[in-house]
Formats: structure tokens, sequence, C-alpha cells
């Protein structure tokens, strides 16, 4: 006795609780103190400590599952309480599942006197909570009225009523007894439940929180700040079986989705909503209010917009573009207009103005094309598809110093990468700047397409006149020598440009190139004739300071004479037999390549960028747009190359025929003076 007794106050105890266990008749009590012992294994757990396991469980899961906002008002407190039955009795039929031993025990659980008290508070169905079975003999009056277990009971209640119904009417008889399964609808956290006739149509009610839709919904509800805007669903994948959504539910999945990831809670910060892009506010407005579109799709957006306004300069083009606008408006119009004045608000927050401004106005490719030049002209050649795809060349980091051809001209040198404040007179720091090649990559693929292809443009715009110098260096060299540019162009690799590209001269427009190396030929001699002459001089000296002249005077040789090494020497006569080879070389009767003509005062390019030092750390989709540009200032070359092997056969085709018209002329000379 004294055990039982133990035994009921325990249960007392549990009971006192707002999830209680009932006090288990269905077994015999242990006679140890230590319930649960002599158990070996979790089937044969007493019935009381399964009931407190899930008592436990039930404490965790109304702490940490779904509550849906919806029903967070105080008024609607109720409609709660309901809706948290349903969720926590699924809850507890996944515990039943996992031992068929349990399920005995937690039908006897006090959650389940509780669930039927919320969904049947006026006891409409308590009726159902009885059973009579039949006699067991013909003709017998003796009849056993059995009772069934809440749980059966809530089971009975859940499967024939309609659950909208009573989530959003609890207090009243709506909806019991009228569900079917017939028309039955699938929800993420409720899982499969039975609704009426009138809650089977299309957006009756929202599928996450089962709040129905008002019939008519009027602009009161809107201005008290609780409007439902049940609409259908577009987002599948955030709700996949789901036909309807409410406002709510909306705002709730979708900034629980921002808070996922730093990127995005950058992107959309509630707390500088008026600071927001135009259009990430109004793809978030137009989603939550009236359930346009996806939520990845407005995420994305908002990544995009934000990237564009911290990284490139679409904000100021912006503004610059809609006071051109204004400006123009007004001078049609013959109003007067000040500079000083700023863009009002109306104007910044116009949807429509800016859309027309940003779209029709190509503002947004300007933006991205500047990113693109300025990434170039700071020597970070690094395309944004590598960054995507995380692309590297055989491991290497994709990073490498980059010097300036023309350190020397302050006006040739870009300095948009350094920090406000910061100065570089003397080109002490190292390019690329930290603020090139730290900037993140663009966030979707399809921003990444666009800024790809503007570097690969800007790339051929930038590079492209400087490699025509050097293709025109490589025509007028060859073409001098007699030799095919040609040959001398594919054998050049992505070094040997990277080197030229290096070199000042290449950013020059109009540079003699004979001239040029006939000077640094010279130059070279007279390098080797003064060295040859400084160690004849040491040795003369050597051998004055031994012999034993009287005066100790030394002569100049006139070969190491200063007039000697300031003169340019003459070339050397040129024979017939070296008039005819340069004749017949391939490239003598080339046509020539059009190049820019030799200038007195040449010009300097520009924009000028930083080069890299090398070519080894850029992958592939880099490589891919500096060899285009390598390949279209190659391409004259080529057809040069071309059209002198095709002219060769045609030369020779007409010298046979000169030869074979000049000898039948002969002939027939002859033949006249013998008549």
């Amino acid at each position: 006795m004294a055990s039982t007794a133990a035994d009921a106050a325990h249960d007392l105890d549990v009971a006192a609780g707002t999830l209680g266990v009932v006090a288990n008749n269905d077994h015999t009590p242990m006679n140890n103190s230590c319930k649960g012992k002599a158990a070996r294994s979790w089937h044969d757990l007493p019935g009381e400590i399964v009931r407190l396991i899930t008592t436990y469980y039930l404490l965790d899961v109304s702490s940490t599952g779904y509550s849906p906002q919806t029903w967070e008002a105080p008024q609607l407190w109720p409609q709660r309480f309901a809706y948290t039955t349903i969720r926590d009795a699924r809850e507890i039929e996944r515990v039943m599942s996992l031992f068929p031993a349990w399920k005995p025990h937690l039908e006897h659980h006090l959650f389940w006197n509780k669930a039927c008290s919320i969904l049947d508070p006026l006891g409409s169905l308590s009726h159902l909570s009885v059973i009579q079975p039949p006699p067991a003999t013909a003709g017998s009056n003796n009849t056993t009225v059995v009772r069934v277990t809440m749980y059966r009971h809530f089971r009975t209640i859940i499967d024939t009523s309609c659950a909208v119904c009573r989530i959003n009417n609890p207090y009243a008889a709506d909806g019991l007894g009228a569900g079917s399964f017939k028309r039955a609808a699938l929800t993420p956290h409720l899982g499969t439940v039975v609704l009426c006739k009138e809650h089977r149509k299309a957006a009756a009610f929202c599928g996450v929180c089962l709040r129905e839709a008002p019939r008519n919904e009027m602009e009161e509800e809107y201005t008290q700040g609780v409007p439902v805007c049940c609409v259908e669903n577009e987002d599948r994948q955030t709700w996949p079986d789901v036909e309807a959504t409410c406002r709510q539910c909306r705002a709730q999945a979708f900034w629980a989705r921002v808070s996922m990831r730093p990127q995005w809670r950058e992107a959309v910060n509630g707390s500088r909503w008026a600071s927001l892009e135009w259009e990430t506010r109004q793809s978030i407005e137009s989603f939550i209010d009236l359930g346009e579109g996806t939520i990845s799709d407005v995420l994305q957006l908002a990544e995009e917009k934000h990237w564009l306004r911290s990284y490139t300069k679409l904000g100021d083009m912006l503004q610059q573009a809609l006071a051109a606008s204004r400006f123009a408006s007004r001078a049609e119009s013959g109003e007067a207009y000040n500079s000083d004045e700023d863009l009002s608000d109306d104007d910044m927050e116009d949807p429509e103005m800016l859309s027309l401004t940003e779209d029709a106005g190509g503002i947004k490719e300007l933006a991205i094309n500047d990113w693109a030049r300025n990434r170039i002209l700071d020597g970070h050649w690094i395309s944004p598809a590598d960054e995507w795809f995380n692309n590297s060349s055989h491991g290497r980091p994709r990073l490498a110093p980059a010097l300036h051809p023309c350190p020397w001209n302050r006006r040739a040198i870009y300095e948009g990468a350094l920090e406000e404040g910061q100065g570089d007179e003397a080109q002490e720091l190292q390019h690329p700047r930290p603020k090139t090649h730290l900037a993140p990559h663009p966030p979707s693929y399809t921003l990444c397409e666009a800024t790809y292809r503007a570097f690969s443009r800007q790339m051929r715009e930038i590079l492209l006149p400087p490699m025509r110098n050097i293709v025109r260096r490589l025509v007028m060299e060859c073409a001098a020598d007699g030799t095919d540019p040609a040959v001398k162009a594919v054998r050049m690799t992505v070094e040997d440009v990277m080197r030229e590209l290096r070199d000042e001269s290449a950013w020059y427009n109009g540079i003699d190139w004979l001239e040029r190396r006939v000077n640094a030929r010279i130059e070279e001699e007279r390098r080797r004739a003064k060295d040859h002459g400084g160690k004849d001089k040491d040795k003369d000296e050597d051998d004055s300071s031994s012999s034993s002249h009287s005066d100790g005077s030394h002569t100049t040789s006139p070969v190491l004479s200063t007039t000697t090494l300031q003169t340019t020497p003459s070339p050397p006569p040129s024979s017939k037999d070296e008039e005819g080879v340069t004749a017949s070389s391939p490239m003598a009767g080339a046509p020539p390549v059009p190049v820019s003509p030799v200038l007195k005062s040449p010009e300097l390019l520009r924009p000028i960028p930083y080069v890299p030092v090398t070519a080894e750390h850029m992958p592939y989709y880099s490589l891919e747009a500096f060899t285009f540009v390598r390949i279209s200032f190659r391409l004259p070359i080529h057809c040069m190359s071309i059209s002198v092997r095709c002219l060769i056969p045609i030369l020779l085709r007409r010298r046979g025929a000169r030869r074979v018209r000049r000898c039948t002329s002969a002939s027939a000379r002859s033949a006249s003076v013998r008549c």
C-alpha cells in the first residue's frame, strides 16, 4: 500500500503541470522505488516513464516548434491554442509510432483531454466517446457501455471536422462533423487536414497557418494593420503543396530566409528600409502584399542591386541621369533650372521614372562597363567568370603584382582604387589595390555573365591600341629584314606579349620603329666600344707606367676619340646580289598592313593600365579574354601572310608570261630581218 500511495502521489505531482500524466491503471505497480530499472529495452519501460518522456518532449516542441505570426495577436490566442494543439498532437503520434508497445501508454496521456476540450469546448461530439457493443447472446438485455480513450475520441473529432473551421472558430460548433476525407489538403506543418465544402475552394484559406480568408476584405482592415491578403501561392520552392498563403506567413518566411546568410541580411536590412534600392523595395512589397514572385527571386534581385550600389557607380550615374532628364524636361517647357538644386524625393522614389532611366538609358550597362574598366586599369586582369567558378591556374592564387608602363606620367596613372585621402605620388603602393582584388564577385549567374562580357569587351578596348603598335613594329622590322612577320607573331607567347605591354614604347602612336632599332643598335655599339676602349685605356696605362719615357705624356687613339664615338657609322654599300635577294623575298611584294603614319612627336595613348608582371596566375577565362585580344592583333599579320602566299604564284606566272612575250617578239624581229 505504501508503494501504491507513493505512486499515486507521484502521479498527482506530475499531473499538476500543464501537460500531466494520468495514473497507470493498466499495469500492476512495481514494488521497487526505482521504476524502470528492471526494463531490458525501451519496449519494456513502464507507462509512467513513457508518458514522462513524452511530456518533456512536448515541452521542447512547444518552445521550438513552428508558430505562425498570424496568431501572435492577443485577441487571436484561442486560435493559436487550437493550431498548436493540432501541431503537438502530430508530434505525439510520431512518438507513438517509434515503438508499438508505447502506443497503449500514450493513449492515456492527459494531453488528449486538453486537446478534446479545445477543439470541442461545447461537447458537441461527446456522444462519440462511448461505444455500446452488441450483446454477447441474442435476446439479452445486458449491454455494456465502453468508453474509448481520449486519443481515440480526439482522432474522431479530427477525422470528421474541418480543421480550418475549428482553428478560426474554436468556441463555436462550426465545422464539427462537416469534414470529409474527400476534401483533404496537405499542409507543411499540420500534415493532412480535413476540410468542409466552403474551404475546399481555391484561396479560401492560408495553407501554412490555416487562416481563413475574409470574403470581402475592405480597406478598414488595411488601415487597422491586420490585412490577410490570402492569394494564390507562386513560390512552389518554399511551399510545394500549398495553394494559397497569407501576408503574415509570406513575411515570416521571407525574413526567416533573409536571416540565414549575412549577404542577404546586408542586402535587405529592415532598419534602413528607406535607403534600400527602389527596385528591391518594390519587389519585397510585391511579394509580401500581393504574393508575386518567389523568395529566391527577390533575394537574388536584392543581392544584385546591393552589389551594384556598393561596388559600382550605379547610384551616382542614376542621379546624374535623373538630373539630365529633369533639365531636358524643364528646358522643353521653358522653365528656369538651378544647377545647385537637388533632386526631389518624388523623383528618387518614382519607380516608373527610375526604371525608365536605368533600363532605357543604359545606366546599368554603363556602371558594369566602368567597373570592368577600373578592374583592368588597376592591374587585376582576372575575369569574373573565374571567380564565379573558383578557377585557378595550377592551384596558384589569382593575384600577381602589376607595374605601370609610364609611371612618370601622372595623368596616365589610374588612382580610382586608392582609399580616400591616400596618395601614390612615389609609386610605392602595390597594385592591384585591396579595394579591387578583395571585392566579391557578382552574386548571381546572370549578373556575373554580364560582367564577364563587359570585362572581355573592355580588355579588348584597352589593350588593342598598344597591340596594334606591336604589330606595326613587327611589320616594319620584318619588312626591312625580308622575313615573314606572321611566323614571328606566332612564336610570341603570352609572357612575350606581357613584356611588350610593360614597355612604354608600346603605348605611343607614331613611333618610327626602324629608326628606333637603328638607334638602339648604335647605342649598343657605342656601349661596346666604350667598354672595349676602357679596357684598352687601362692596358695602355699599365704599359706607360712600366715604360721609361721622360716626359710621361700619352696620346689618345683616333679610334677612341670622342668625335668618332659620337659619329653615326655609315651603312655598308649594298651590292646587286643583296638587292636581288631582297627583291626575291616573299615580303617584298606584300601588300602593306594599314598602320598609323610616323609622327614627329609620338602621341601617348590613354588610358594606360597597370600590367601584371606575369601571366602564370591567370585562369582559363582570364587567359581567354587576353588571348582574344592577342588573336585580334595577330589577324592582320596572318591575312597579309596569306595574301603573300597567294600573290607569289600569280607573280611567277606573270613573269613567265612576260618572258614568253619577249621571246615571241624577238623571233618575229629576226624573221623580218631575214626577209
